[in-house]
Parts: structure tokens; C-alpha cells; sequence
């Protein structure tokens, strides 16, 4: 290699290892984003609810990488994916073990076949994962590479001796012996940029009859390809390391624009900045909205608890005036970083909408789903913990009781219905001598769990209240409101008649689930059983 090529091939590495440090310590956990963006635009099409509040985010994530993979290529997995530094930095440091095993096999078939290996984990993950089939609760090696690259939130060794981090130990150790051993065989996201990276303009012409016989360009490429028999570079495996390029010895491997590396790095470097500055913007502009929703929730403070990536989560919420004031992460054993991603955002989106519905952060997917379930726990829309909001000491209990009293009602057995929690439940009302004295479950379809521990207590308190206005259980809201607002339903008492009561709007819960599943009480004995079964 002549002295001009070997300058050139220096100053193209230290570009290359001056962005990588960079986007380790700015960016690391974005090829995470980037899969998780993916997946959660794939299930939201598969739950039928997709929508551009929905993947809005995910949207805006993915500008990162997809347009400048488009345009110019794999610019971010040569220069910018933190995965793929690692996986340099180990193939840079193992010369001398893989001299241990001297001599070269025969292994272009096997490489051929492994190639395709990525495109059938990308596979699995759009028929088996993102559409629910299968439920994956185990993090994958990116995301358990992600927490450790969190710097100042060590997660411990123990999170190695998940699945995910055994994975990710094989993947290095397979990085030792194969150069980018990830990114050439099982990276899913590597299968989606191979595919939209066919089209990118900026090729690399070598036309083979200027070649000698060195075959450098195909020994010193980083994905193993090889390029003896070719006369353009162009997507595809190609993520643009510029390899080929640098240590060609005739310069025959060349950019048609003598500023490719510059353009490349410059369009992928933009794109980053503009995903960045679209999503900070919208948290922005969410935070300082006007908030005009109506109240919704009743007055109080409510804590709950989810289950997070590391452990359990907790919350507290303050509602004032029927809407959440201010929503506060009290405890939490996930890794500050994530956490503090997912608490940004989510708690801005539920104060701004006056809705727990919202998506989960792209990277912090477990942290942003033990967050929302909190939430939902301690308001009372997921069955489970939660706390009664504290009434005012000036509120008499018994004129509240009063405001909700039956009245003027007419001898004879009614039937009604209303939005309990995950779908419909339906109530007979027996009334004698004008007087409510029986109140059967005809069907429901929530949880048997919590809604056998509300419905008989309800149901007990409104018989010998002859009244309305009783108390909801504790960690079951939704399902006690339920059943009362069926009881108003059937003695058809309208709602300004007796104290408001929050009731679940199952339009967006049903799209999300798809389908309800409604169950049927034949007879006052299978009542009493799953009474008795959910009171022990």
C-alpha cells in the first residue's frame, strides 16, 4: 500500500472511532430505540389500533436511521451503532487469541446460510412477539446491553444470568472470532436496513479489470462480503465502513463524490439530530399545553404499585377539581436512566390528556409499562392496589348516603346494564313493598378476582343502605362503579340523582384488547361459590 492510501485509510479510522466514542456516550441505547420503535408500530397495527397518536413516537424514532439508510446507506452501523463499536473493539482486541487457532476452514457456505438467520429472528418477531401470539417478559441482549452501557447505573452481574444476558455473552464471545458476528448473522434491525438500503445513491464503484489479485477490499471487509466479483458497492450487507475504500492499494475502490464519507456521516448525523428535536419538541409543546379536559377522577390521593424491568414501581397521584394535578415517582428498582426517560414523558402525556392511555417510551418499554400500571392501579382502571381517595372531614356520611336513597319505586323485578371495567355487567334488581331487596349478577366481564370481592360488597351495601351512594372497594373501582351504575340503570334513576361515580369508557379498552370476554351466572349457587371462592 502506497504512502497516500495508507494516510487515507488512518484518517477514515479515526473519523470512524471519534463518532463511535461520541454516539457511545450520547447515543448508546439508540439501536434499542430504533427495534423497539419498530415493534411497537407492528403491534399497534396488529391490535387494530394504530393511529398517529399511537405511533407518533415511534415514528419520529425511526427518522434517526430509516431515511439516511435509504438515501445513503448503512452509515449508522458502520459509524454510529454503540452494538456495533463493541463488537469492532473485541474483533480489534482479539488478534492474539484467534492466533491460538491458526489456519482458515472453508466456511463460505455456513456464512452464506447464518446471513439469513437475521431475517428469520426479524420473522419471529413480527408473527410470534409483536403480535402477542407469544408473550416475551425477558429482555432481549440488546436491551440488557443497553442498561450496562447506562453510565453511573451499574444493573449488577445478575442481570447476565437472564436470557438475555447469556445471549448477549455468546454474541460477544461469537464477536471474538467473527467480525461484526451480530450484525453479519442475527441482527433484526440489520435485516430491515439490508432491505431499505438497496436504493441508497451513494455507491462505491471498483471495477474489476482495474483489480489486481491482492483481494484486500474482500479480506479486510468488515461484513466478510465478498467483492472480487463485483464492480459497485452498493446497500445491502454493505455498512459502509469504507474499508474497502482505505485499503485498496491502487485507490481503485472509490467514492463517485470525493466527499462520500462526509456526506454519508453528515446526511445519517442529521437525521439523528432531527428524531431528537421532533421528539423533545413534542414534550415540549405537551407540557405546556393548556389542559382542557374535564374531571374525570375523583378528588384524592392514590398510590399503586407495577411491575417494572428490575421490580416494583410506585406512584403517587393527586387529583383535584376530577383531574390529575401531579403524578409522583415515589420508588422504583429499574435503572435511573430508563426510568427517567419513561417518567418524562409518560407523566407529561397523562397530565396533558387526563388519560393513562398512552404509549410506552421506545428503549424503556419496561419501565414505561410498570409506570402506566401504577398509574392505572392507584386510580382504580386496573384491578388491583390502590388507595380511596381521602374525603373532605367536613363530608357527614349520612347525608352522602341520603343524596343516593331510593325513591318512589315500583314493586316488580328489573334488569340493567352498565361499563364496569373490561366490559359490560348486567344486574337483576328485585324491588318489594318499594324496596330494593335482591340484586343479582346476570353476567360480567372482568376479572373473577376482584370482581366477586366488589360485587357482593356493593351489593350488600346498597340493600341495606336502599341507597346508591356507597362506597366503591379498594383496588376494584371500576368494578364496584359497575355494578352500581347497572342498579341505577335498571330502576332507571338518572345520574344527576345520586353522587357522581366515575365510569369506565370501553371504547378504546376494546380496541386494544380486540375482543371481551363475557361470562354468565346461571344460578344464585354459582354466585355464592365464586363469592366464597375470591373472599378467602
Amino acid at each position: 500500500m502506497n504512502r497516500k492510501n495508507f494516510l487515507k485509510n488512518k484518517k477514515i479510522n479515526w473519523i470512524k472511532v471519534v463518532i463511535q466514542i461520541l454516539s457511545f456516550a450520547l447515543i448508546p441505547g439508540l439501536f434499542e430505540g430504533e427495534f423497539a420503535a419498530v415493534g411497537n408500530i407492528v403491534s399497534c397495527i396488529y391490535k387494530g389500533n394504530i393511529s398517529w397518536e399511537s405511533v407518533k413516537y415511534s415514528v419520529w424514532m425511526l427518522v434517526a436511521t430509516v431515511p439516511a439508510t435509504v438515501l445513503v446507506g448503512r452509515f449508522f452501523c458502520g459509524f454510529f451503532c454503540s452494538f456495533g463499536a463493541v463488537q469492532d473493539l473485541l474483533w480489534l482486541g482479539s488478534h492474539r487469541l484467534r492466533a491460538l487457532f491458526p489456519g482458515k476452514r472453508n466456511l463460505k457456505k455456513a456464512d452464506r446460510i447464518f446471513r439469513f438467520a437475521k431475517y428469520a429472528v426479524l420473522f419471529y418477531f413480527i408473527i410470534f412477539v409483536w403480535s402477542g401470539v407469544t408473550a416475551v417478559k425477558t429482555a432481549g441482549p440488546w436491551q440488557v446491553f443497553g442498561q450496562y452501557v447506562s453510565f453511573g447505573h451499574w444493573p449488577g452481574l445478575k442481570l447476565l444470568l437472564s436470557v438475555g444476558g447469556v445471549l448477549l455473552l455468546l454474541i460477544f464471545i461469537g464477536s471474538l472470532f467473527v467480525q461484526r458476528f451480530f450484525c453479519r448473522y442475527f441482527c433484526p434491525m440489520g435485516a430491515i436496513y439490508s432491505l431499505i438500503s438497496q436504493t441508497s445513491f451513494l455507491k462505491i464503484d471498483k471495477p474489476r479489470k482495474e483489480c489486481g489479485k491482492c483481494h484486500l477490499c474482500t479480506s479486510k471487509c468488515t461484513m466478510g462480503m465478498d467483492l472480487t466479483k463485483k464492480d459497485r458497492i452498493a446497500g445491502g450487507e454493505c455498512i459502509s465502513c469504507q474499508k474497502c475504500v482505505s485499503w485498496c492499494p491502487k485507490g481503485n475502490a472509490r467514492f463517485r463524490s470525493r466527499y462520500g464519507v462526509l456526506i454519508g456521516v453528515g446526511v445519517t448525523c442529521a437525521t439523528i439530530m432531527v428524531s431528537q428535536l421532533l421528539i423533545a419538541g413534542n414534550l415540549a409543546k405537551e407540557k405546556t399545553a393548556e389542559n382542557d379536559a374535564g374531571g374525570n377522577f375523583q378528588n384524592g390521593i392514590y398510590t399503586g404499585t407495577g411491575e417494572g424491568y428490575r421490580g416494583k414501581v410506585t406512584v403517587t397521584v393527586k387529583v383535584a377539581d376530577g383531574k390529575i394535578t401531579e403524578l409522583v415517582l415515589d420508588d422504583y428498582a429499574d435503572d435511573k436512566s430508563y426510568m427517567e426517560r419513561a417518567e418524562n414523558r409518560i407523566f407529561q402525556e397523562m397530565i396533558s390528556r387526563q388519560n393513562t392511555d398512552v404509549d410506552t417510551v421506545s428503549g424503556a418499554t419496561y419501565s414505561s409499562n410498570g409506570l402506566i400500571e401504577a398509574v392505572n392501579k392507584a386510580l382504580g382502571n386496573d384491578e388491583g392496589e390502590g388507595k380511596k381517595p381521602e374525603q373532605e372531614e367536613s363530608e357527614d356520611k349520612q347525608s352522602f348516603i341520603e343524596a343516593g336513597r331510593f325513591q318512589d319505586l315500583t314493586d316488580g323485578i328489573y334488569t340493567g346494564s352498565a361499563d364496569a371495567f373490561r366490559g359490560d355487567v348486567e344486574v337483576q334488581v328485585t324491588v318489594e313493598k318499594q324496596k330494593v331487596t335482591d340484586i343479582s349478577i346476570l353476567s360480567y366481564c372482568d376479572t373473577e378476582e376482584y370482581f366477586f370481592r366488589a360485587a357482593p360488597a356493593v351489593i350488600e351495601q346498597m340493600k341495606a343502605e336502599q341507597s346508591l351512594n356507597v362506597d366503591a372497594v379498594s383496588g376494584a373501582t371500576y368494578s364496584s362503579n359497575g355494578v352500581i351504575h347497572a342498579v341505577a340503570n335498571a330502576l332507571e334513576i338518572p345520574e344527576d340523582q345520586y353522587a357522581p361515580r366515575p365510569g369506565r369508557n370501553l371504547t378504546a379498552k376494546k380496541k386494544n384488547h380486540g375482543h371481551i370476554v363475557k361470562h354468565e351466572i346461571t344460578s344464585q349457587e354459582e354466585y355464592e361459590e365464586k363469592v366464597e371462592k375470591y373472599s378467602k
